[in-house]
């Protein structure tokens, strides 16, 4: 007689943040001739991949980084926030650096927040390489989506396999300290 277990995937840690920038990610480049509109296929395959991150994590928190936190406001939120709330559970969202230049500012807002939060791990999800700075990408866990299409089923894989390999990386860094 055979006995099959089922396995549980393994545990990555206790809370996963992951930074979500939302034009070029929950929507495409067609869409933006309808400025703060989401695309129902990236929602969708979004929420996939939060429910993936949520089966190896027991927090999983959405911090928008993109631009559409401007005008943030919990007790009466814009139209089009509304509308992404609805959709995607926000957790916070990370604060607007004073930079005249846009290289690099996103990459310092995250570390801003990253420094103020404890996160076992974190991944950036977002479409524009221009907004990290050389050492951002170098040292930071960055999904790039291709703003054509917006995020998708592949992409959701490809994040947890992200946190996996950058949550490797921290752990034997961490152990080579001791």
């Amino acid at each position: 007689m055979f006995d099959f277990f089922i396995r549980a995937k393994p545990q990555l840690g206790q809370h996963l943040g992951i930074f979500l920038d939302v034009d070029g990610v929950l929507n495409t480049e067609e869409d933006w001739h309808h400025p703060l509109t989401l695309n129902r296929a990236c929602v969708r395959a979004f929420q996939s991949a939060l429910d993936l991150a949520a089966a190896r994590f027991e927090d999983v928190s959405v911090i928008l980084s993109s631009s559409w936190r401007l005008g943030w406001n919990p007790e009466n939120q814009p139209r089009h926030l509304r509308e992404l709330c609805r959709a995607v559970t926000i957790a916070g969202i990370t604060p607007q650096a004073q930079s005249a230049l846009p290289k690099g500012q996103r990459g310092r807002e995250i570390r801003y927040y990253l420094n103020r939060h404890a996160l076992d791990a974190y991944v950036v999800v977002d479409d524009d390489i221009e907004l990290f700075s050389q050492d951002d990408r170098m040292t930071m866990p960055i999904l790039l989506t291709d703003a054509r299409t917006g995020f998708t089923l592949p992409d959701g894989k490809r994040l947890i396999n992200l946190v996996k390999k950058w949550s490797a990386r921290a752990s034997e860094s961490h152990d080579s300290l001791f």
